[in-house]
């Protein structure tokens, strides 16, 4: 790969990044955590590129930059597994955990204290230097005030009252499904970059210059005619005639789909520059 390319994938990769960095944030989930899940995900994706059937732990190694017995490691665990909670927890996150299982930090009923911000042993402050190593108090406690997972008293003191840090409550299911469908975006465009002789269909059709007053109508239209024709691909998809029956034993089959998304973002219309008038040269003499 030329270093032309692979410079285009890693501002490619910096894009999908962003989106994929504010959903880890907002789900309380740091950058060592996230770390541990890609080696895994470059570890498999590197065993898949062989040709022999059982993965070579050397080769993979090589292939990742990793070494041969996070590899071995990796190779052992399940694919879908998470990886260890502990690890590069989001140090925010092991503030909350220290103070909801740590006994020098909980009452006599083994609840999380209510602590001052400040003190020599069992106070805010004491907590975050324990298991945060960051130094700013201030900036830890606002972000857990942000997304409630703290109260703070009228006397300023201050409860636990989540066990995790998240600034969004989602469905489970939903984040599963967000997964799934993301992976099978980026295989298709994947496929259609590897195999441009033979494309799976993807079109993008946007105008970046839309007047706002129109975007509600054409959200309700297009929604109104892509759920016309996405109910008759699904009829068509999921016709008895054509869909493999259950038997005693294993079959073949096919995975096809079609997804439909709406996307939408603010943009800015430039002004029109007006061109610049040439100055014609003064001749000689005058």
């Amino acid at each position: 790969m030329s270093d032309t390319l692979k410079a285009a994938v890693l501002t490619a990769v910096t894009r999908l990044a962003q989106p994929l960095a504010r959903l880890l944030l907002e789900a309380g989930i740091g950058a060592g955590e996230f770390q541990a899940v890609m080696k895994g995900a470059f570890v498999r994706a590197a065993g898949e590129l062989g040709d022999s059937p059982r993965p070579n732990a050397s080769r993979i190694a090589s292939l990742t930059g990793l070494t041969r017995r996070e590899v071995a490691s990796l190779l052992t665990a399940e694919p879908d597994t998470a990886p260890d909670p502990a690890r590069g927890h989001h140090r925010i996150q092991r503030v909350l955990t220290g103070w909801w299982t740590d006994p020098d930090f909980q009452d006599r009923l083994g609840q999380p204290a209510v602590l001052p911000l400040r003190g020599p042993k069992q106070s805010f402050a004491s907590l975050v230097k324990r298991y945060s190593g960051e130094p700013r108090v201030l900036t830890i406690l606002d972000e857990l005030l942000r997304v409630k997972a703290v109260r703070r008293h009228p006397d300023g003191k201050l409860e636990a009252v989540s066990r995790h840090f998240a600034t969004a409550r989602w469905d489970p299911q939903g984040v599963a499904a967000l997964g799934e469908q993301v992976r099978d975006h980026l295989d298709t465009m994947l496929h259609n970059l590897k195999h441009p002789s033979r494309p799976r269909y993807q079109r993008v059709i946007q105008n970046v210059q839309l007047d706002p007053t129109y975007v509600p109508m054409l959200v309700r239209d297009i929604t109104a005619q892509t759920d016309t024709l996405a109910d008759s691909l699904e009829d068509a998809l999921n016709d008895p005639a054509a869909t493999v029956k259950p038997t005693d034993d294993a079959q073949s089959a096919v995975r096809l789909g079609v997804a439909f998304i709406v996307f939408e973002s603010t943009t800015q219309v430039d002004p029109i520059r007006a061109p610049t008038k040439a100055v014609r040269p003064r001749g000689k003499g005058r």
